[in-house]
């Protein structure tokens, strides 16, 4: 503001009286439509700190304060009544400001500091399990070669001794690789939590589909691997769904695109109705085919949620058809399993909703990869 005030002494200083009032309220209110959209944007796009409780709540707050400086409109957040004559209160402003700056830089220094950690913890974590691994495997030789000697004696409680004698160290250096594995995963587990939430506020920033509000594919891609990643570092489950409408082709044809699209959001919402959890990413795939990637949730668990969803979807109206007109969607679903790569993932789940399309429809199928639990169809 002493800027401001400069200038309007400077244009006090040079021009004639009326020219001076126009300059001075042009100037004005340049600046105080600066900070309006200053603030307003800082709201629309700020770091979704763990103070938030509610993460709209931040944005509507900026809003008030934009408000408050075009016109001097109250600010119920703070206890800023409104302002008869214009008044603002500059302070409050400045200190609003300055106070989120503050708080979004010891974030986000403190998230950095984290994420260097944990990138030091896996390299020295997986250094460890090679120095381990290698331990482990002269240990095993050497008991080996033990028992080799003594088979090479024909002495028989020799033999037997070192039999035993390996077996009881066998099994002691593979506990204690156990142990240290469990120690270690534990350990990475607790500082990937911070990492898991940040992953969550980050799909948030991801673009959506403009027609049914879900994620587009390119968020999709960038969501899938993540979650694998996950899985890879905290063994945690995830389930990916493939949907595709019944007969969409049908209605477009029939009743036009408009109702088509009508069609496409109430699919949007139902799923959106049914998978509710902030980390569920719900994404349009392409044309009518959806997919949804549900992380902490086994495939048994998902399939009272498709059930939901299937439920939500037959009260989706189509446009101008008859009111016994019903939209239905077949359903393909899998659960992740160590070995999975995206394109694995991806393929088994697209190869179980191909299933349910075979088989008549309106249906959803599950399918296990090789070795796992067996398949289950509803």
């Amino acid at each position: 503001m002493r800027i401001v005030s400069r200038l309007f002494e400077t244009h006090k200083n040079k021009a004639p009286d009326g020219e001076k009032r126009a300059s001075l309220d042009a100037l004005t209110d340049g600046a105080l439509d600066t900070l309006s959209n200053v603030l307003a944007v800082m709201g629309k796009a700020s770091f979704p700190l763990e103070s938030d409780l509610d993460e709209k709540v931040f944005p509507e707050v900026c809003a008030e304060f934009a408000r408050h400086v075009e016109n001097g409109a109250a600010v119920p957040s703070f206890d800023i009544p409104a302002s008869a004559d214009g008044k603002r209160e500059w302070a409050h402003v400045r200190r609003f400001f300055s106070d989120r700056r503050h708080a979004e830089k010891a974030f986000v220094t403190e998230r950095l500091n984290d994420y260097r950690g944990i990138v030091n913890d896996l390299v020295s974590g997986l250094r460890k399990i090679g120095d381990r691994d290698r331990d482990t495997e002269n240990s095993v030789i050497d008991s080996l070669a033990t028992i080799e000697d003594a088979v090479g004696t024909g002495v028989l409680p020799r033999i037997r001794d070192a039999l035993t004698h390996t077996i009881d160290e066998v099994n002691r250096t593979f506990s204690e690789q156990k142990l240290e594995y469990e120690k270690q995963l534990k350990e990475l587990n607790d500082r990937m939590s911070c990492l898991r939430q940040d992953l969550v506020a980050a799909r948030e920033e991801m673009k959506r589909d403009p027609l049914t509000e879900a994620y587009n594919r390119g968020a999709f891609d960038t969501a899938i691997l993540q979650s694998l990643n996950m899985h890879f570092i905290l063994q945690q489950p995830v389930t990916l769904i493939m949907i595709d409408l019944d007969n969409f082709k049908v209605i477009n044809d029939s009743y036009g695109h408009a109702a088509g699209d009508e069609v496409l959001r109430g699919v949007g919402e139902s799923l959106a109705r049914s998978f509710i959890r902030k980390s569920d990413v719900i994404a349009r795939y392409g044309g009518d085919e959806f997919a949804v990637i549900l992380t902490d949730t086994t495939a048994k668990n998902s399939a009272r949620l498709i059930d939901k969803f299937q439920k939500y979807v037959r009260d989706v109206k189509v446009p101008y058809a008859d009111d016994d007109a019903h939209i239905s969607c077949s359903v393909g679903y899998t659960e992740i399993v160590d070995e999975d790569t995206v394109e694995s993932l991806v393929t088994r789940a697209d190869k179980a909703l191909y299933a349910a399309k075979s088989a008549g429809r309106n249906r959803a199928e599950y399918l296990a990869a090789e070795g796992a639990a067996g398949d289950t169809a509803h």
